[in-house]
């Protein structure tokens, strides 16, 4: 049974990559960003490690692994000045299953620029806001002895200047246990779902950018995880995510990652060197129930994006 599930769970991200061959371009591209400091510093690679209140951003039946109750909030400083945030509560209901609440947006706003009859710069007139909004609903559960399931059901809010436009989809994800103690494996299937509102009275409908991951995380000993993940949006090619994580001590861990896309971010400038590159630390405050995630990702020659993350267990 175990060995079946195994392959089952492999032979998933197959299935789904075939729904869809061609090439495109996807609205509500900001769902691709996701937020926890400790995610970004490994790289992103969290699919099969999803341990913590930030599942529900990876991998919705990594809930099951939490004790307790959980609360996150996390801070991004995200490329070109935008601002991004977030906020999970998430608790363990019994031990076979977990709940969570989350949120997370963003927000920005540049001058507008006017041209004249010609093309010709002409000024500019106040600002012009793009924000974005999502809220969602996880559960996962103990399915069986080696395998958890979970879901999450979210609403997402998309504003161009004065207009707008809404969607409600799902994730979907498994975390299996393979034969192999240390060795976990995920899968998450993100953002299906069906647009509400459109942007115009045309209701031109935005194609959701649809992802599926698979995701390998090796915990030896417990200082140590090594992580991968293969994640491909349906529209685009694959990418591949590692990452690795030490605990020096109780409290102290290090953590760095690195995405194979790199080169996407590459044209030549002095701060390519480190792109798809990430670092990063955590510390575990316990005896304060606090924790304190920092990371640092490098995006080539875009810039640098910084995000930190204060947690609370009760």
């Amino acid at each position: 049974m175990k060995f079946r599930i195994t392959w089952l769970i492999l032979l998933i991200p197959i299935f789904l990559v075939g729904i869809d061959k061609n090439a495109g371009t996807t609205g509500f591209t900001f769902l691709k960003v996701n937020y926890s400091a400790r995610a970004s510093a490994l790289g992103n690679a969290y699919t099969g490690l999803s341990n913590d209140a930030s599942a529900v951003f990876f991998n919705p039946a990594g809930l099951v692994q939490m004790k307790g109750k959980q609360a996150e909030i996390t801070y991004m400083n995200y490329l070109d000045g935008v601002d991004c945030g977030s906020a999970i509560f998430a608790w363990r209901y019994n031990d076979k299953t977990a709940f969570a609440a989350f949120s997370k947006g963003l927000n920005a706003t540049e001058d507008r620029t006017l041209v004249d009859a010609y093309g010709q710069y002409a000024g500019t007139d106040g600002t012009f806001g793009v924000s974005d909004f999502v809220f969602g609903l996880s559960a996962a559960h103990y399915v069986l002895s080696n395998l958890d399931a979970g879901i999450n059901l979210k609403f997402i809010r998309e504003s161009l200047d004065e207009n707008s436009a809404t969607a409600a989809v799902c994730d979907v994800g498994i975390m299996h246990q393979t034969t192999n103690k240390n060795l976990k494996v995920g899968v998450a299937l993100r953002n299906i779902g069906k647009q509400l509102s459109y942007f115009t009275d045309h209701e031109y409908e935005e194609e959701l950018p649809v992802t599926a991951a698979i995701g390998f995380s090796l915990h030896p000993n417990d200082k140590f995880y090594a992580n991968v993940d293969i994640y491909k949006p349906l529209k685009y090619d694959y990418t591949g995510k590692l990452g690795i994580e030490y605990k020096l001590n109780n409290i102290l861990a290090l953590r760095a990652g690195y995405k194979t896309n790199a080169s996407d971010w590459k044209t030549g400038g002095d701060d390519e060197t480190f792109s798809g590159m990430s670092f990063g630390f955590g510390l575990d405050l316990s005896q304060y129930k606090i924790k304190m995630d920092y990371a640092i990702a490098s995006y080539g020659d875009l810039g640098y994006v910084n995000q930190i993350t204060m947690g609370y267990m009760f």
